[in-house]
């Protein structure tokens, strides 16, 4: 209520004392007071009051003062204004009931008021707050606020399976219990969200704090909305979720193609695995989370293992094991395995089953995968892999048991990429089984069939059930060196003719206790297309190559000295027409042909079938050969010469010995042989004799 109030004696006598023509203007009242307070909502006993009047004013602009006052208040009350003379004062109410304060705004000539009535409740007990129960599936948008303060007292408690298919947004600090047995699905077309604060955690828990206690949060949308930023999942795990294959604390489906996004959160008393993801589900880990104290830890696909951050922390888990299930790794994008370089603990990567490479894989140093039984790393035509570790951190590929025979299978390389490398790795106990597009079991097999390349350096290859390397006619083994090859139950390395010149740049090679301690040589033919000339190495150590099959020389073939070949039983050795072969020893450092078994007549021998003026053999030594009357020569003999095709050879300084036949056998005179052969030469024990003249 205002008030204006004017003398009205005075205004009476100045009208009485004016005549028409003295009349002067009366001033008016240009005040307008205007109080309120800035309490919002009921006010109670014992809450200070705030009065504002600052709204008042003067139109006229002159200046003014305020006075506050109370006009009433309850019985008994002793409340007092403060800074009544301002335009903001304060009253702390001390009784229950209606209090009226006016304000008066003056100035030497005017004043006006204004006045509020201002009631006043009893101070109430605040309402018990109680824990809200959820047992109905969550099919609108829900948020989930904090109920209490007290982060010991659960917010929420889930009595049963809960689904939820809309969008579900939690505050930090909300504590979710579950009761026993029970799980929490994200199914499409849901998502859920939590929101993050620097120290405060959204909890997921079993109402008894028990590892086990309830099933587990199971994502099963789709939705790039779904993230847990700053959760911990706790005593979950405890049973099978619907739609998952192991027990969880935290699992993504595949059947809804489950996505979800985890960071900085804790995982921890599970009773099984702390997170499980499913073939065909994706997540992303874009920082530090930790897994504690929980039974297992991951289990997730091949293709998602490069999500897992390298500064993810494992404590005190029972199993210091991460489970990699095969799977197609096929992304628009590298993949990249890392190790982890925050944990405390020494973690396994164990691999179960085959990986398919379906598009670039770059596998970093001092990572270590254990190859769970007959598990298989295959990358495919369209794929590669890059393996670089470093003196310091090698990469290992282990089978997870050592045993003979090999453990897993191994890496087959269907890929003509030229990415494809692997330099400081160790690769042991592979070559349990024959890898899918290859003919042998072998550690690391490159199939033919597609142009398969590899380059392969400073590595160990050890306790294969098969060859170390494999390379089939076709595929191409485009560098290799510093490699060493342990107990391998086969040939350390076994490939086609046109692939030996390979090893021409390797510096160092090791072959310790192998089936063949050098190179397996099978059945093929040596023929560049554009006729140049291949070199075949010696190997080092005393190693040697394994010739398991019969060799037709193409095109021109020069064999460096020191070189020794052990033939297969009943194998040749073929220098066709538009061939030739140079196998220049010395003194010291001779070529030899020789068996695999020093039986009297165990290969074939060497048949020469071209006209070339370069065909020589100088200090070479030809042994146990002569099994079987040779071809195009008709006559059981050590070297034959092919009348046919006007066979030429030049061999001095040379042994042949210990053959089942002839040591040198001409067809006919057509044959053409450096005419001082047969005393610049060695021939013993030839059965039939040194020569066979035509």
């Amino acid at each position: 209520m205002k008030t204006k109030f004017i003398t009205l004696s005075i205004i009476f006598l100045m009208l009485l004392g004016c005549s028409d023509d003295d009349y002067t203007e009366i001033p008016s009242n240009t005040l307008e007071a205007d109080a309120y307070t800035e309490n919002q909502g009921d006010i109670y006993a014992g809450q200070a009051v705030i009065l504002n009047g600052s709204k008042s004013l003067d139109k006229a602009g002159k200046p003014f003062q305020y006075l506050w006052r109370f006009k009433a208040k309850p019985d008994g009350s002793l409340s007092e204004l403060t800074e009544e003379t301002t335009a903001k004062p304060k009253f702390t109410p001390d009784k229950a009931g209606n209090y009226s304060v006016e304000l008066k705004i003056f100035n030497t000539e005017f004043y006006d008021t204004d006045e509020l009535a201002i009631a006043v409740k009893d101070v109430e007990t605040p309402p018990v707050q109680e824990t809200i129960i959820i047992s109905e599936n969550i099919t609108a948008r829900r948020h989930l606020a904090n109920v209490f303060d007290d982060p010991n007292k659960i917010d929420y408690l889930v009595t049963g399976d809960i689904h939820v298919t809309d969008l579900l947004t939690m505050d930090p600090n909300v504590v979710i219990a579950f009761e026993e047995n029970t799980a929490m699905y994200i199914d499409n077309p849901g998502a859920i969200i939590t929101t993050a604060a620097a120290s405060s955690f959204t909890t997921f828990t079993g109402k008894n704090k028990v590892p086990g206690y309830w099933k587990g949060l199971i994502i099963n949308s789709n939705s790039p909305l779904n993230k847990l930023d700053r959760v911990t999942i706790e005593y979950a795990g405890g049973a099978i979720a619907q739609g998952m294959e192991v027990a969880t604390s935290l699992g993504l489906d595949n059947e809804g193609r489950g996505h979800l996004t985890l960071v900085s959160s804790i995982i921890q008393y599970s009773a099984a695995y702390s997170v499980a993801i499913e073939v065909g589900a994706t997540w992303n880990t874009e920082s530090y989370n930790v897994y504690r104290n929980n039974n297992k830890t991951l289990r997730l696909p091949a293709s998602q293992l490069g999500s897992l951050s390298s500064l993810s922390e494992f404590q005190n888990n029972a199993e210091n094991i991460i489970d990699v299930i095969g799977d197609r790794i096929s992304t628009t994008r590298e993949t990249v395995w890392s190790d982890l370089y925050n944990s405390s603990e020494n973690m396994q990567y164990v691999v179960k089953g085959t990986i398919e490479v379906v598009s670039g894989l770059r596998i970093l140093e001092g990572l270590e995968l254990y190859m769970d039984r007959d598990s298989e790393i295959n990358v495919t035509q369209n794929g590669y892999i890059i393996a670089l570790g470093s003196t310091q951190y090698p990469i290992k590929f282990l089978g997870r048991e050592s045993v003979d025979g090999g453990y897993w299978k191994g890496i087959s390389i269907m890929s003509a990429d030229m990415k494809n490398e692997l330099d400081n790795v160790e690769i042991h106990n592979a070559g349990s089984e024959i890898m899918d597009g290859l003919q042998f079991k072998t550690t690391i097999g490159l199939a033919g069939a597609h142009g398969a390349k590899l380059k392969l350096f400073s590595s160990k290859i050890v306790a294969s059930g098969g060859n170390g390397i494999y390379v089939e006619n076709g595929a191409e083994l485009v560098r290799i060196d510093q490699i060493r090859f342990h107990e391998n139950q086969g040939p350390a390395i076994s490939m086609a003719a046109n692939q030996v010149k390979t090893l021409n740049n390797a510096t160092a090679m090791e072959f310790i206790g192998n089936g063949h301690d050098g190179v397996e040589i099978f059945g093929s033919q040596l023929l560049n297309p554009d006729r140049s000339e291949t070199i075949w190495p010696a190997l080092h150590f005393g190693a040697s190559y394994l010739v398991s099959g019969n060799l037709s020389i193409q095109s021109g073939l020069k064999i460096l000295p020191g070189a020794i070949f052990k033939f297969a039983e009943d194998k040749m050795f073929g220098v066709f027409p538009n061939g030739y072969l140079i196998a220049q020893g010395t003194a010291n450092n001779k070529i030899v042909f020789t068996g695999a078994s020093t039986t009297k007549g165990f290969w074939n021998g060497i048949r020469i079938q071209s006209t070339s003026a370069l065909n020589l053999m100088d200090h070479t030594e030809v042994l146990y050969a002569g099994k079987t009357e040779m071809p195009g020569v008709s006559k059981i003999a050590s070297i034959g010469l092919d009348g046919d095709y006007w066979a030429n050879l030049t061999i001095k300084n040379s042994k042949i010995a210990h053959g089942n036949g002839y040591g040198i056998a001409f067809e006919n005179r057509n044959t053409s042989m450096n005419s001082d052969y047969n005393m610049v030469n060695v021939f013993e024990d030839l059965t039939l004799g040194n020569v066979s003249l035509p």
